[in-house]
């Protein structure tokens, strides 16, 4: 099986604010184009035509006048069954985090879930849908004329966007910018190290916590068990493996922190609904039996 997806380096318009937003007009076509993801949040503004976006969970219908956001490092792909016009932002979430902003961290950099859940809510709130729309086009209308003053319009627009989700997301509870400082070298160290064999005891020296407070710390302030943040973190990167690499199942669980390949598929099945190999043939439309099969069951 050949490579399916890519990851899209984005070459940022600003360098101290990390974006990039431009149009562009799509004809139609009845084929998918290629699985792709990037370290930046996505927000695809469609000001006519109709298309799908897929991610590797939900297929999004777009229409008319519409917006749908994309959280960061999700795979995703689209189809365009009419022509198109769009405007497409790229930015990357942690160049945005300032002192006000950091008390909620963890939503804006999807530690927990993706931001792609905002889109349910904007479908039911078009008022918020409009505002981000037109927080959207100030951006672009800003960045293409680049007028004495447009870094602070636009600057401006990121802070109100950020805003907006905040307001509207389901927070689990605000974390002080002491408690995210003290946090972020034991979530700096899962990314770091996620295939290797992780304890708890291994990232108490980081927070200087007695072990059983801080299993109830990090639940407080994280929302989730540091064992299911571990498992989700892995689960994740098993995603990206499974649509870009030809390996065995057994194998893309050995690179994503599972070595047992049996609880790699009970893991993977508890956050997706459906085994490693059943996820990959659905994704890359794979005929049973393909070249992705491995000499290890997971059924």
């Amino acid at each position: 099986m050949e490579e399916k997806a890519r990851n899209e380096q984005v070459d940022y318009h600003h360098p101290l604010l990390r974006y990039k937003i431009w149009d562009i007009v799509i004809s139609p076509s009845e084929a998918w184009n290629p699985w792709h993801y990037h370290k930046e949040v996505e927000v695809l503004l469609l000001s006519e035509g109709s298309m799908q976006v897929e991610t590797v969970d939900t297929v999004y219908e777009m229409n008319g006048r519409d917006l749908l956001i994309i959280g960061a490092s999700r795979l995703h792909r689209t189809k365009r069954t009419q022509a198109v016009k769009q405007i497409v932002l790229q930015f990357d979430m942690s160049a945005q985090l300032e002192p006000f902003t950091k008390d909620y961290a963890p939503v804006l950099l999807e530690l927990s879930e993706p931001l792609d859940r905002l889109n349910r809510i904007l479908n039911m709130n078009p008022d918020m849908k409009a505002k981000i729309y037109g927080l959207l086009m100030a951006i672009y209308e800003e960045s293409s004329r680049k007028e004495a003053g447009f870094e602070l319009t636009i600057s401006g627009a990121f802070k109100q966007l950020i805003a907006l989700m905040i307001r509207h997301l389901p927070l689990t509870g605000r974390i002080s910018s002491a408690d995210w400082l003290r946090l972020q070298p034991v979530l700096d160290y899962v990314d770091g190290h996620y295939k290797e064999p992780i304890r708890i005891q291994d990232v108490l020296p980081f927070v200087h916590l007695e072990y059983h407070y801080f299993i109830k710390y990090f639940q407080q302030h994280i929302g989730m068990s540091f064992v299911d943040y571990l498992h989700l973190r892995r689960i994740k990167v098993s995603e990206r493996l499974l649509l870009t690499k030809p390996f065995s199942i057994a194998d893309i669980g050995l690179q994503s922190g599972f070595p047992n390949v049996t609880q790699f598929i009970r893991i993977f099945k508890r956050y997706n609904g459906c085994t490693p190999s059943e996820f990959r043939k659905k994704r890359l439309q794979l005929p049973q039996g393909g070249p992705d099969e491995s000499s290890s069951s997971d059924e």
